[in-house]
């Protein structure tokens, strides 16, 4: 929204003036381009965000350590440095606010308190590595015989989303290639025909639907399956009835269930 706002008012250009305001004319093509713009940003964080939520330094040393031990260790390292060392610089921070006091209002103070913690961090942070490559030594890094200690495996549940999403994947860029992705902002905003040629536009557009649902449909398809499964576990515990005409305690109604130690009051029922 600020990003569409801005490029409003700082975006003179469009042929499809809305208002005007004190001779600076707002268009739709420079409104449509600021919400663009804001959208690309806002999926970029989301990709980010989400890569950050998923993907663990034991997660990228499993897929990459063995193929690519050295850069994927420094990609790791550098990605579990970053915010350690935010995180750090905040104790910091608040540990010199409780000992010498708050500094509003006077400049040379926090100056000199921005100067002392960035001189602590830097001191930290060389300690820190030399530690790190200290132990990285101990445990025989430079040997060569490395593995993982994330054991993550392929399983056969893997294979479907990985080829739905190269499937989806591969559909959305050869629809882009092909035009389906097409549009003009300036002078003025415009479809260009080719988009609409064999229907590429609507199918690049259900596409990248479904590209973007499929981790949804991938969370209910297991929560799915874990209800399938629950219940086929209920439905294991019930007796055949031949079977359960020669136990001494049968069930009603024909019907006989097993009991055990986590169904107290079905036992007392039966027992009753």
């Amino acid at each position: 929204l600020i990003i569409t706002c801005f490029n409003a008012l700082v975006n003179e250009s469009g042929m499809t003036e809305l208002f005007a305001i004190g001779g600076r004319s707002f268009t739709l093509e420079a409104l449509l381009y600021g919400l663009v713009s804001g959208l690309t940003l806002l999926s970029v964080i989301l990709w980010f965000s989400s890569y950050s939520d998923l993907m663990e330094n034991g997660r990228f040393l499993a897929m990459l350590g063995r193929r690519l031990p050295v850069i994927s260790m420094m990609i790791s390292m550098i990605f579990r440095y970053i915010p350690d060392t935010v995180r750090h610089g905040r104790e910091i921070e608040m540990s010199q606010r409780a000992l010498l006091g708050s500094d509003d209002g006077y400049r040379k103070t926090k100056v000199a308190r921005a100067i002392r913690l960035a001189s602590i961090l830097m001191a930290w942070s060389m300690e820190n590595a030399i530690e790190t490559a200290d132990s990285m030594r101990a445990k025989g890094y430079q040997s060569g015989l490395r593995r993982p200690y994330a054991r993550v495996r392929w399983t056969q549940r893997d294979v479907m989303p990985l080829l739905l999403t190269l499937l989806l994947t591969g559909l959305a860029v050869t629809g882009v290639a092909m035009g389906g992705a097409a549009f003009l902002f300036y002078p003025e905003w415009y479809i260009p025909s080719r988009a609409f040629e064999d229907g590429r536009l609507y199918v690049l557009f259900g596409v990248f639907i479904a590209l973007s649902a499929l981790p949804l449909l991938l969370d209910l398809g297991e929560k799915i399956r874990d209800v399938l499964s629950l219940g086929q576990h209920r439905a294991s515990r019930e007796i055949d009835p031949f079977v359960a005409a020669m136990l001494p305690h049968h069930g009603l109604n024909g019907q006989a269930m097993l009991i055990s130690d986590d169904m107290p009051e079905e036992r007392g029922r039966m027992e009753s």
